[in-house]
């Protein structure tokens, strides 16, 4: 999760993208995966890929209802036009 979040500061979201995608995959029941998840979403939004965004953040909101990053998420989906 950490070294996916050193890529995001530095702005290097491809790179972002495929380690908090390691993190879900690895680790799917681990406690950092709602926070890859919107980690991941919003780097796809910087990309400009914002179907790939939007499915992501969703997926998140449907998995994590309940957690903080859900609301971030949701706040994400409607700024995307969602």
């Amino acid at each position: 999760y950490w070294i996916g979040e050193s890529h995001y500061a530095l702005k290097e979201f491809d790179q972002a993208i495929l380690e908090f995608d390691a993190v879900r995959r690895k680790y799917p029941d681990g406690d950092k995966v709602a926070a890859a998840l919107l980690k991941q979403g919003f780097a796809f939004a910087e990309l400009g890929d914002r179907v790939d965004a939007r499915l992501i953040l969703q997926e998140l909101v449907d998995r994590y209802p309940k957690s903080e990053e859900a609301v971030k998420a949701k706040q994400k989906l409607k700024a995307l036009g969602s």
